[in-house]
Parts: C-alpha cells; structure tokens; sequence
C-alpha cells in the first residue's frame, strides 16, 4: 500500500511538471525572451515571390538580419506568383501563413477587415526600437493611404516604390526640336506633330487607369468618399479628361495598348513615340529600342492645381499571432529599411526608397544618375498621392478601364459611358 502511494505521489509530481512545461512552451512562443531563455531563436517566415537576381538581392537583407541579432531568425520561403494571394488567403484562415508578406492596400483591405493584419504602429513609436522619423522622411500621400483606415494604426510598412514614368523617342523629338513633355498640354501639341509628320501616335499608356486617375486627381478632382461607399469624382472633370484621352485616340495621335499588353515592344519599333511605364521595366524598353534610337525618360506630366502620381508601392504586413513573431517581424521590416540595406536593394532591384534619408546618400544618388527612369522617379516621389482602398475599389479600376476603352473606340459617347461608369462603380462600393 505504501509502495503505491509513493507511486501515486511521483505520477501526480510527473503531472504537475508536465503541465508546467506545457505551460512555458506557451509562453515561450509570446515572448521574444521566452525563446532565448530556452537558447532558441525565434523563427520568422517571409514568403515572397521573387526569382533569380531578385531573389539573390534578398536573400542577402535576411542574411544581414540574422547575424545582426540573436533573437530571430527569418526564413525567406518562394512562391509562385500564379498562385500567391489564394494560397496566402487560405494559409492564413487555417494558421499556417507566414509572418511577413508584402501587399498593396487594395489587398490589404481584405486582411485588415478580417482582423488578420498586426498594427505596428506601437513598434514604429517604441522608444526604444521604434522610428521616429517614419512619417516625416515618407511623402505625405503616401503616409496617408498606409494609414487611411482610421485611428493612429499603421497595417502596412513601404520599404521602396516603383511607379509610372515616361518614355519617350528623344531622338524623334529632337527631330522635331521637341521637350520632354513637362504638362499634358506639351503631350498634346508633341503627338501631333509626330502623327501629322510621321504618321504614328505620339503617346499612349500601358494602363488607362493609372492615367485617368492622374488626369482628375490633378485637376482637382476627388476620387472615392470612403466614408460614404460613393464615388465622389467631379463630374466635369471626369468628363472632360475622358473626352481629351479619347478624342486622341479617335484623331490618331493617342493609342491605346490593346494587344500588345505593353508598349515597349511597339515603343522600341518606332511605332509609337511616347508612353507611360513601370520604372521597373526599363531593361524591356532599352532591349526593345537596341540601337535604334535614343530613348528618354522624364517624370510623369503635371499640369493643374494638385501635383499627383499614382502610389506603387508594395508595402510589408504583418500577419503574425503573437507579441514574439510580431516583435520579430517588424524588426526585420526595420533592419530592411535602414539606409544600407535598401540602398543596395533598390540598386538590385530597380526602386527608389521610400524614406528621404536613403535617396538623399551619394551612393543612391549616382546610382540614380545612372538610371533614366530611377532618376524621373525620384524628381516625382513626392508628389505620391492617395487612393481610397476599401472593398469595391478594385472594381472601379475595372470600370474606369471599361469606359476609357469604349469610348476611345467608339462603342460609347462619354455622357453614356460616364454615367454608366458611375452606376457600376456605385454598386461595387456598396456591396464591398
């Protein structure tokens, strides 16, 4: 009998321990401290979908990461583009997602009404490990739309942007003693020079709605009433900047893209003078032109009371569970941004930093020299403007494309188009 209270005694000690263990293995993964007290690192998973260079260029900011700390490890895990955002989706409801990815709002939007986005904001203001210039050294636009969804939270963390420049045939216009077009009206009076000279467009873009948004927005017009799920465009304006892009088209001296996607290939063939692009894609355009021509590349055009480009940047999220991965998470966000670090990525990558302090170095400052579209860039960073992301947006970019498209082409007059635009547009916000 004593033996088996003795026995009882060591299973009920074996039990108490077990479950205190238990206990600390809990903790352990909600604290960073947790995991050092236990000599493991915290493991931090980023899935990305970068390949080759791109990916190489990476790689090199998580190496630089882990060997600056202790606490952390990240681990970079590749997905195939095709299929990355359902797949994200779907890991996340199940709690099998990774910890950082990067999105833009209009995605963001569907994670943060879900409660799946961390607010980093209290790491971002941290005395200690947070930063104190984050919004200062951002442009102002773009501050606002990775904070537009109320309060003081920040879901969302830019390290760099591409964006919209344009391209032109310098050795065309020189022809022609033609400037780089500085306004909408200089694009204009150009494309008809060109297509009454040489027969071909003047201008054209790879997305119309990029460019309808800068039109109006630039004019002054608003865009989306968040608040309200309406759309909140000025009618005049809208109209009016619609009838100018169509009425080129319809004369000759504008095209739209259609089949060809993009316009690097009919801009390298000479079968077009002048288009809006990606600053990523300058690699296409110069392997397009060959040694036909001498290209050129200058800031998107301006002209009314708002300076606006369209924001392209694809920002960091956090999508972690817990206070440790959190923490891990946004430290590496941080590490990534420091000047160094992203300096040497936006060189690989073809990107200009977001903060201030880094395109302000000597060493990003040549590099941009060296690069048209990098440079053009840069000049028009700050007048980065906002867009409401709320659910519906995407599907007005769609409309906005249906009614550019049908009326350059004829199928509709603008009073129908526009009126049918804003019907649609309406709707989708509405049933976002």
């Amino acid at each position: 009998m004593k033996s088996r209270r003795i026995l009882a005694l060591l299973l009920s000690v074996m039990l108490v321990a077990m479950l205190l263990a238990g206990c600390g293995g809990q903790q352990s993964t909600s604290s960073a401290s947790g995991a050092q007290a236990t000599g493991e690192k915290t493991q931090i998973v980023l899935w990305h979908t970068y390949t080759d260079a791109h990916e190489e260029a990476l790689l090199k900011v998580v190496d630089s990461f882990n060997a600056s700390q202790e606490e952390y490890e990240l681990v970079a895990e590749q997905q195939p583009y095709s299929e990355f955002y359902a797949k994200l989706m779907q890991a996340v409801r199940n709690g099998t997602g990774p910890d950082l990815v990067t999105m833009f709002p209009s995605d963001a939007i569907n994670y943060i009404n879900e409660g799946l986005l961390v607010d980093l904001a209290p790491y971002i203001n941290d005395p200690d490990i947070g930063m104190p210039n984050f919004k200062e050294s951002m442009s102002a636009g773009m501050y606002e739309e990775i904070t537009q969804w109320g309060g003081d939270s920040i879901y969302m963390f830019p390290v760099t942007a591409t964006g919209e420049v344009l391209f032109y045939n310098k050795t065309l216009f020189d022809k022609y003693d033609l400037e780089a077009p500085k306004t909408w009206t200089d694009v204009e009076q150009a494309s008809k020079v060109i297509y009454e000279n040489e027969g071909i467009p003047g201008f054209g873009t790879d997305s119309v709605t990029d460019t309808y948004q800068c039109l109006i927005r630039q004019a002054g017009s608003g865009y989306i009433d968040a608040e309200n799920k309406t759309m909140a465009i000025d009618e005049t304006i809208g109209k009016e900047k619609l009838q100018w892009f169509a009425d080129g088209v319809q004369a000759g001296y504008f095209r739209l893209v259609g089949e060809d996607q993009y316009f690097s290939n009919p801009f390298g063939s000479q079968a077009i003078a002048s288009y809006i692009g990606s600053s990523a894609g300058i690699s296409y355009v110069q392997a397009a032109i060959g040694d036909s021509f001498e290209m050129g590349c200058v800031p998107i055009p301006q002209e009314g009371p708002v300076k606006y480009i369209s924001q392209w940047a694809s920002s960091y999220v956090c999508l972690s569970k817990d206070e440790a991965h959190a923490r891990g998470a946004y430290l590496f966000v941080k590490h990534f941004a420091s000047v160094d670090q992203v300096v040497d990525w936006s060189m690989a990558f073809g990107a200009v930093p977001v903060f201030a302090e880094a395109r302000d170095t000597e060493e990003f400052q040549e590099f941009a020299e060296s690069d048209l579209a990098i440079k053009a860039l840069t000049e028009e960073i700050e007048y980065t403007g906002m867009l409401p992301s709320i659910p519906g947006a995407a599907d007005v970019r769609t409309e906005i494309d249906k009614m550019v498209q049908n009326v350059s082409l004829g199928v509709s007059d603008v009073d129908t188009a526009y009126e049918a635009f804003i019907t649609a547009s309406n709707q989708a916000l509405a049933n976002g």
